[in-house]
């Protein structure tokens, strides 16, 4: 009896010397079948041991391809024995394909700094300055004539204001740069037309004179350029003593000096027709400016301690209405009316 036990030891010897794997699994691997590096398959027991999986004739099964475990990334094999190149890093790869490609193909010397000294060059200066910025600024201010009155000629809207301020239409080589009073505004505007139009009138005393009969016609003093009624000399003037003697007129008011103004002031809301001493005189200019279709208001002031009366159309609630305004006035007899 114990003859055959000792034969049985000896036969399990070496099966358990050979039913190991050539390489143990990872830690993590969790499957009951593992293949090793060599192809055997080894079958986990209940006691977490690989064990040998044998053929009917007790020989070990090998010849299966390794397990995916054991391979890296994409495949690849993580054992020397498969892969020379296995558990090695990306930088080690490169080292090693570096070392072998550009080492084993340096000339002598090729390594060594170049024995020759610095080269020392001329100092040429700083660079020339570009002239294309010039030029732009030129050909700039040489098309801004030609833009702005284009501008204004495309703007139908602002017609109507551009023939108040004198646009007739008629093309104007324009002479130099700025030479357009509006700029661009009304492209074919010349300057006579738009001084011609200016509201800048200085100031002046003038005497309004009452006229004599009811029917005379009515004389109409206002604020307006700056012209004087000269006295005739005594030499000059008629020998009519006697009748000078019998209707003696009397001694007219002054208007008020009113400072000098500009094209349209800020502010201005009104229209002064004048300034009357007579008030015949300033009812009909008020009555005439009412036909015109024009808001009329009366205002009263002292002139040279005499009492004065100023005739105004308006209000009105933009700039372009007092033109339009002003040029109604204007044409229809009050030449020196004025904004305000």
């Amino acid at each position: 009896m114990g003859r055959c036990v000792l034969w049985v030891i000896l036969l399990l010897l070496p099966l358990s010397a050979v039913a190991a794997p050539a390489e143990m699994p990872p830690d993590d691997y969790a499957a009951r079948q593992y293949i090793d590096s060599r192809g055997c398959v080894f079958l986990r027991d209940d006691d977490g041991r690989w064990q040998a999986r044998l053929a009917r004739d007790g020989t070990e099964i090998c010849g299966y391809p390794p397990t995916q475990t054991i391979r890296g990334l994409e495949g690849r094999p993580r054992l020397s024995v498969l892969d020379p190149n296995a558990g090695k890093t990306h930088s080690q790869l490169i080292e090693e394909a570096l070392t072998r490609t550009v080492v084993t193909q340096l000339q002598p010397g090729e390594l060594s700094s170049d024995p020759r000294p610095l080269e020392k060059l001329p100092d040429m200066g700083p660079e020339p300055a570009s002239e294309a910025p010039l030029e732009a600024l030129r050909a700039t201010v040489k098309a801004a004539s030609a833009v702005r009155q284009g501008m204004g000629r495309d703007l139908k809207p602002n017609q109507r204001l551009c023939e108040l301020l004198g646009y007739d239409g008629s093309p104007v080589p324009a002479t130099t740069i700025g030479s357009d009073p509006t700029k661009g505004y009304c492209g074919t505007l010349p300057d006579m037309d738009l001084s011609r139009l200016s509201f800048a009138r200085p100031a002046a005393n003038r005497s309004v004179e009452d006229p004599g009969p009811p029917a005379a016609k009515a004389e109409t003093a206002t604020v307006g350029p700056a012209r004087r009624t000269a006295a005739p000399p005594a030499a000059a003037a008629p020998a009519a003593p006697v009748a000078r003697a019998q209707t003696p007129k009397p001694k007219s008011a002054p208007a008020p000096v009113v400072p000098s103004v500009g094209m349209i002031p800020p502010g201005a809301r009104y229209v002064q027709i004048g300034t009357y001493a007579n008030a015949g005189n300033a009812d009909r200019a008020a009555e005439r400016a009412r036909r015109l279709g024009y808001p009329v208001l009366r205002g009263r002031d002292r002139a040279r301690g005499a009492e004065v009366q100023i005739i105004m159309a308006g209000p009105f609630d933009s700039r372009e209405a007092i033109v339009r305004a002003l040029d109604g006035l204007r044409r229809g007899g009050f030449r020196d009316a004025y904004p305000r």
